[in-house]
């Protein structure tokens, strides 16, 4: 039995591998065939809508933008010379004052009473120094009696001198005009000398106080005009010049100490305030400015699209300054190529471009 059934096998072994070889065959054909149907019909490149803008060609300055702040023009912490009870402060936080006011006194109660018995005492002195005077004339005293008399004058007069003196330092005064910023003390506190009881700000002028980069250093000169931005005033704009400049730059940062000047008399402008001060460099005549959002950041390089007989093109370009919500092209753009404002990081270099409608 085994015997018979062996050619049989064979024959059907024989024949399923006819069989697989037939349909491998098959199969290896239709992918060749599939392969060169898709060389000879290659997709169509995608069409990508856009909006495209002609650039503007313009003179615009080149401003250089600093980070500003106000402070005032002077200011000065005042303390009274002499220790003692403060009996009287009649300033209030920014209150005006001229220059010489009392803003502060100090003990003045026992001093203006050692004025009092210092003038007593000069007067006394004075009087007994006449009548020595008119004896000695007379020969009716000494000599030695005589400058008794002009010493006991002198010693009081001097005495009269330093106890005003005493009196004038317990009062506290303006150096010049300005306002009140702080109060360091109340009355009925007790104070030693040189301990702040006010501090004076003069704000009819401020100064604006910035550094700037090396790059910019050559544009800044004593009297240069300049303008402030303050950020708490949008839109607004405050026309000064620049007042001082460093004497070198600062060796870890490489910047420029810079003070300008600004006018205040309304006092809307307050120490402590952000500001921008904008420092003209130059004027680029004719300059070629896009749109900011148009440019296409390429990591070191910066590219613009431009439309070309219905194709994007991409061009490397250098930036200037910004100009308001436009940036200067200094190379790589004409003034007449269509910029792709609208779909530029969308498009790739020669896929062709359509005008949203």
């Amino acid at each position: 039995m085994q015997r018979f059934l062996h050619p049989i096998r064979s024959l059907t072994l024989l024949l399923v591998l006819a069989a697989l070889t037939l349909a491998a065959t098959a199969c290896g054909g239709g992918d060749s065939e599939a392969t060169v149907a898709g060389e000879e019909q290659a997709p169509a490149a995608k069409v990508a809508l856009v909006r495209t803008e002609l650039p503007v060609q313009q003179d615009v300055a080149d401003v250089a933008t600093l980070s500003a702040d106000l402070e005032p023009t002077r200011r000065a912490v005042l303390a009274a010379e002499v220790a003692g009870v403060v009996e009287r402060l009649p300033v209030e936080l920014g209150q005006r004052v001229g220059a010489g006011q009392t803003v502060a006194a100090v003990d003045t109660r026992s001093l203006e009473q050692a004025v009092a018995e210092a003038q007593a005492l000069n007067r006394q002195a004075l009087a007994q120094y006449g009548r020595a005077e008119a004896l000695f004339e007379k020969r009716s005293i000494t000599k030695a009696q005589m400058l008794d008399a002009l010493t006991n004058r002198d010693v009081a007069e001097s005495r009269l001198a330093s106890a005003q003196l005493n009196l004038s330092k317990s009062r506290v005064t303006a150096p010049w005009a300005g306002r009140i910023s702080a109060k360091r003390a109340e009355v009925g506190d007790y104070v030693n000398p040189g301990v702040a009881i006010v501090e004076l700000v003069q704000v009819d002028t401020l100064k604006v106080v910035a550094t700037a980069p090396a790059g910019d250093v050559p544009y800044l000169e004593v009297g240069r005009p300049v303008t402030i931005k303050v950020d708490a005033l949008p839109g607004e704009e405050f026309t000064g010049k620049v007042i001082r400049l460093g004497a070198v730059l600062d060796p870890q940062s490489r910047t420029l100490d810079v003070e300008a000047e600004i006018a205040n008399t309304d006092g809307r402008l307050k120490p402590g305030m952000l500001a921008r001060m904008e420092v003209p460099r130059r004027t680029l005549e004719g300059a070629v400015l896009v749109p900011l959002e148009a440019v296409v950041d390429l990591g070191e390089e910066r590219a613009l699209f431009v439309t070309e007989g219905g194709v994007a093109k991409r061009r490397i370009v250098e930036l200037g300054p910004v100009i308001g919500e436009r940036v200067v092209i200094l190379s790589g753009l004409a003034a007449g190529e269509p910029v792709i404002v609208e779909g530029e990081r969308r498009v790739a270099d020669g896929q062709p471009v359509e005008e949203a409608s």
